[in-house]
């Protein structure tokens, strides 16, 4: 005689598969947010490079202005002579603000930061609240090389060219960009300028 004995042993197993739908439902949901989050930063960081690429192209295009500027301030000897004394600057055209009357006479750098809201020459550009750009320029004259050389009593060496040379003025001129977001770029280019070889003065 056999004796059949059932056990009535629970199933385990019931439930299982939701269980693990809904780990890989929170683990899918985690990749998603973190590729979201990846993705919004990586917009940002885009975004903040262009704005820097932008500030700084316009930086070097204010340079540009002010190598103008410079050669226009030297034709005028003391400076633009329509500068207005009494409200302390000159207004050339709708977007330049000149801020020092002979700007190409400036040798000695300022001990403070420069260019800035407070301590520049010319602004680009008609308020500070927005974007804008500001220049600072500061020169020093240098004679040329020469074909002739002239020799000094007591002078070991060559000496300093005078026929066919002369002398110009080396200037630098500093530019800083404000733009879009608070972005900020700054430069400094050299602009060399022949003495007698100065124009009409327009200002």
């Amino acid at each position: 005689m056999f004796l059949s004995i059932e056990k009535n042993i629970p199933n385990t197993e019931n439930g299982s598969i939701t269980v693990l739908a809904l780990i890989l439902l929170a683990l899918l949901t985690l990749l998603g947010i973190s590729a979201t989050m990846t993705s919004s930063i990586e917009v940002q960081i885009a975004g903040n490079d262009d704005r820097h690429k932008q500030a700084l192209y316009e930086a070097d295009g204010g340079t540009e202005v002010g190598f103008e500027l410079l050669e226009q301030n030297i034709a005028c000897p003391v400076g633009f002579s329509t500068f207005n004394e009494g409200v302390g600057y000159l207004d050339i055209g709708t977007d330049v603000r000149v801020y020092t009357k002979d700007f190409w006479l400036q040798e000695s750098e300022p001990t403070g930061d420069y260019p800035s809201d407070s301590e520049r020459d010319i602004r680009i550009y008609s308020t500070d609240t927005g974007p804008h750009t500001n220049l600072s320029i500061y020169g020093a004259t240098q004679l040329s090389t020469g074909s002739a050389i002239q020799m000094s009593a007591g002078y070991e060496g060559k000496g300093k060219g005078a026929g066919a040379g002369g002398a110009y003025i080396v200037y630098r001129v500093y530019s800083q960009r404000i733009g879009s977001a608070n972005s900020r770029a700054e430069i400094m280019s050299q602009w060399r300028h022949l003495v007698g070889q100065e124009g009409g003065c327009n200002y």
